[in-house]
């Protein structure tokens, strides 16, 4: 995806000429981390500069955690980093993905690129050839000097077993929800978490919450309601056109522009709410509805009462 714009903290010199500015050595177009032995890193990058929710929690199974049975199989953990630096177009969130039964961590980027939320670039983190399970502990090579081989390699029933349908599903929930103007945030600060009212939040803080929530909100399903002010036109041109006789469908194609059929389904709408009055059997013209008391504001010839 495209690269976000540098700014003046990216760089070491940003008074100096374009040419001559050199990137803070810090700066993560400058670390390369291909020769890490794990993704911790990559992993913590996540944290900089984002809005995080934890959607799936391990014991969310067991609400009371004193009550924990000792076999109990920890669940998925699923965390959202919603970066205040979009990675580029239709750009949602980060979120990295958990589960005991999984030998890898997943790693993905939402967004909404005009077909509805989904994943747009996935990866798969084998840190040190093991994983951090729930509980704090590594799980790999019972040696620090074990040969890597010993690690199983990814298969495709791993990758059948990564929910990306939950993952999505779960996610857009949590973004859709904008709780968080009325009930605040918890940021962190001076080492530990502290309640906010959304009028606390950094303006671009505030603007990235916005912006996923509104690329995360479920595309709307079937054509979009009517507005009134059209049902409200075709209401009047229909009363005009109706004392015409036959051919009334085709004159209001030919008057809005629009194939028959769709002047049929604003003829059915405008009975529905109100424009226009039901059909009486026998009679092939409606009469005004109980919303048609003005006439159109555009109409050069509202019906004569």
């Amino acid at each position: 995806m495209p690269q976000p714009e540098f700014r003046a903290d990216d760089f070491v010199n940003p008074e100096a000429p374009e040419d001559e500015r050199r990137l803070r050595p810090d700066h993560p177009r400058l670390r390369d981390h291909s020769y890490d032995c794990s993704r911790s890193t990559q992993e913590f990058d996540l944290w900089k500069g984002s809005l995080i929710a934890t959607v799936m929690e391990p014991w969310d199974a067991y609400p009371d955690l004193a009550e924990i049975p000792e076999d109990a199989v920890p669940g998925p953990k699923l965390t959202l980093f919603v970066k205040e630096r979009v990675r580029g177009p239709g750009y949602v969130a980060d979120f990295v993905y958990k589960a005991a039964d999984l030998p890898v961590t997943v790693h993905g980027i939402l967004a909404n690129q005009g077909s509805g939320l989904g994943v747009i670039e996935l990866e798969l983190w084998r840190p040190r050839w093991g994983y951090w399970d729930d509980f704090g502990d590594f799980v790999g090579p019972p040696e620090d000097d074990a040969p890597a081989a010993v690690s199983a390699p990814i298969t495709s029933d791993v990758l059948r077993r990564i929910p990306l349908g939950q993952i999505v599903a779960r996610a857009q929930a949590e973004l859709a929800d904008q709780s968080w103007k009325d009930e605040g945030v918890i940021t962190l600060g001076l080492g530990r978490p502290q309640e906010g009212s959304a009028a606390d939040l950094a303006p671009a803080s505030a603007q990235a919450l916005e912006n996923a929530s509104a690329l995360a909100r479920p595309a709307q399903r079937g054509r979009p309601p009517l507005e009134e002010e059209l049902l409200h036109r075709v209401a009047h041109a229909y009363l005009r056109e109706a004392i015409n006789g036959p051919g009334l469908h085709r004159r209001l194609a030919d008057l809005f522009d629009r194939p028959e059929p769709t002047i049929k389904d604003w003829i059915k709408a405008a009975r529905e709410r109100g424009y226009l009055s039901a059909a009486v059997p026998g009679r092939r013209a409606a009469g005004p509805g109980p919303l048609l008391s003005q006439p159109a504001e555009d109409d050069p010839h509202p019906p004569s009462a």
